[in-house]
């Protein structure tokens, strides 16, 4: 149990106050061991384990850690964990641990620690079969084998010496000066189609048939992003280039993909089987839905009333309430 849940556990579980006691079987005062016992607050062991775990956050900042070296450093984190678990205790036995709000943190922490130990670290990648690897690889030819492609925005005019004037222009701008180019296309371009996308021709292959020849080769010639051309000579006039995109050729093996794949598939694996144990567990656990109260359901009501307005069926249950029973505010971490 890590040390960032006994104090919440202990409160908040009343069944597991047995295990915040023995908290790990820490070793006997004076003992040498991970667990050896440094102070007790009551019934509750502070171990090294537990001084360790708190600056085990700072593992790659090497002058926090040399900081606690001295006696003196370390009494005062001893003494920091101390007070989190006199807190603690205090917040016990004053009944925090029936407070709404508590219960469904705690409500929450159970359940995701619940469903990482008892679901989704019972699932490995070797349980991904080799067959679904397979499949999802060639389902998904794009992510794995594809050509180079190239996006480049155009200006294009009918005169040859008007376009070389725009040419410089369009030089004398930073490369990154998407909208000075975009600009110089809504003040210069004569080609009706690309115009009004800021001379955008979209992304293309090589072997494209949907531009010239010749502005296709002059695209690819294009290094870096935001490169201009020199003059393209096209069907319609004479064509300004600038690379906006440019993506490699990518071309991934099965065996390369293999381990990105058994990933993506291991979550979708672990998501069904943590369907399958709700629904294997619903069966043992008495579970009563009131369709007609859900049909009363007013969401906009309630939050006009937590907005501050009066009235509707929710005004008279306290705040306090409310929180109780939106255990679910973040429906991802529910089963």
């Amino acid at each position: 149990m890590r040390r960032s849940h006994p104090p919440l556990v202990c409160l908040l579980i009343p069944l597991l106050v047995p295990a915040c006691k023995v908290k790990n079987q820490p070793d006997a005062k004076g003992a040498v061991g991970p667990q050896t016992i440094l102070a007790r607050v009551d019934d509750i062991p502070i171990t090294t384990g537990d001084m360790k775990e708190l600056l085990a956050r700072y593992a790659n900042q090497p002058f926090v850690l040399a900081r606690y070296s001295s006696i003196e450093k370390k009494k005062e984190l001893l003494d920091s964990l101390i007070r989190y678990d006199v807190l603690a205790l205090e917040a016990r036995k004053r009944g925090y641990e029936r407070d709404p709000e508590v219960q469904r943190v705690a409500k929450e922490k159970m359940v995701k620690v619940f469903t990482q130990q008892e679901i989704f670290d019972k699932v490995k990648l070797s349980d991904v079969p080799d067959a679904d690897v397979d499949k999802y690889y060639k389902d998904h030819p794009t992510e794995y084998l594809r050509p180079e492609t190239v996006r480049v925005s155009q200006i294009l005019v009918k005169d040859k010496p008007r376009a070389a004037k725009i040419l410089a222009e369009a030089k004398a701008l930073p490369k990154l000066d998407w909208k000075g180019f975009r600009d110089l296309v809504a003040k210069y371009s004569e080609d009706a189609d690309s115009k009004p996308r800021g001379g955008d021709l979209t992304q293309f292959e090589r072997n494209t048939t949907q531009h010239p020849a010749a502005v296709v080769a002059a695209a690819f010639a294009l290094k870096e992003i935001g490169d201009v051309s020199d003059l393209v000579v096209a069907n319609k006039g004479f064509a300004i280039l600038k690379l906006t995109e440019h993506h490699p050729a990518l071309s991934r093996s099965l065996e390369d993909a293999k381990l990105e794949i058994q990933k993506r598939l291991l979550v979708d694996l672990r998501t069904k089987k943590k369907s399958e144990f709700v629904e294997a567990a619903r069966k043992d656990i008495n579970v009563e839905i009131y369709e007609d109260e859900l049909a009363k359901l007013d969401f906009a009501a309630n939050a006009s009333v937590d907005g501050g307005a009066t009235g509707g069926a929710s005004a008279a249950v306290s705040p306090s309430q409310r929180t109780a029973r939106d255990a679910s505010a973040v429906v991802k971490t529910l089963p």
